[in-house]
């Protein structure tokens, strides 16, 4: 379900941004042609009526499909400052605060230079300190403190809400007796917002202020040290409407 989502959500950002340019090429063909018999028309009348008709018939698609191709470009940025800040939070919890740029181009696809560029940025964001190994291979240190980002007062909340882990739980057989899973709600799709809040107040009885704050934040921890049973609930509820969730396991 969560795989058929997210296939359509990319499907219908395809469509808008095929649509739109389709619209913006038609509206600023007919413009520009509109511009040109214009001039070549003598009649004073004739030319206000072509003019009128051009800005009738043509600027209406041109500003809509402007609008909307702009629309996709921006929602595409977005998520793609979702999904590096995910790789690189993700990153950090496996290396307790320290990175190389080579872990973050191998694990998000970008070249060495804008690998290390992003770091270079989250070093002076968080005040990183960086470490030369033996081999000469340079890695950024990171508070471990800041592998609990974004730093939100909701966090804190998070762990005394009057809620647990499902009754009757089980742990995998995989996982060793004891082990608990943080859950952190990485993505949600900007058309499904207002459901991914139902269902985060749903799953963590907070009030519509707080969960819309939490929705707002991603990524963000929904819940830490819960059961695998329960995490993969509160996953397998949010994946349903296309956000993307991680489960990973607690220090």
């Amino acid at each position: 379900m969560a795989i058929f989502c997210r296939e359509l959500a990319g499907t219908m950002k395809l469509i808008k941004k095929v649509f739109g340019g389709v619209l913006l090429t038609f509206g600023s063909v007919l413009l520009l042609a509109i511009a040109v018999a214009s001039v070549a028309e003598e009649d004073v009348k004739a030319r206000t009526s072509l003019i009128a008709g051009g800005l009738i018939l043509g600027l209406p698609p041109a500003v809509l499909g402007g609008w909307l191709v702009r629309s996709a470009q921006l929602q595409q940025q977005q998520e793609q400052r979702d999904r590096l800040r995910s790789a690189f939070l993700k990153l950090l919890k496996q290396g307790n605060g320290r990175i190389t740029a080579l872990q973050f181009s191998m694990a998000t696809g970008l070249d060495g230079r804008e690998a290390k560029t992003y770091l270079d940025e989250r070093s002076r964001e968080f005040s990183a300190d960086f470490e030369v190994t033996e081999n000469g291979d340079l890695f950024y240190r990171f508070n471990p403190g800041i592998l609990q980002l974004p730093v939100n007062p909701i966090t804190a909340r998070l762990e005394s809400s009057s809620f647990g882990p499902a009754s009757g739980s089980t742990l995998s057989e995989a996982t060793p007796p004891g082990t608990t899973f943080d859950v952190i709600l990485e993505t949600v799709p900007q058309n499904r917002k207002l459901e991914a809040i139902k269902i985060v107040r749903e799953l963590t009885r907070l009030g519509l202020k707080e969960a819309k704050e939490l929705v707002e934040a991603v990524p963000v921890p929904i819940k830490e040290r819960v059961s695998d049973a329960t995490a993969q609930e509160y996953k397998r509820k949010l994946e349903a409407i296309g956000a993307t969730v991680m489960v990973i396991a607690s220090d």
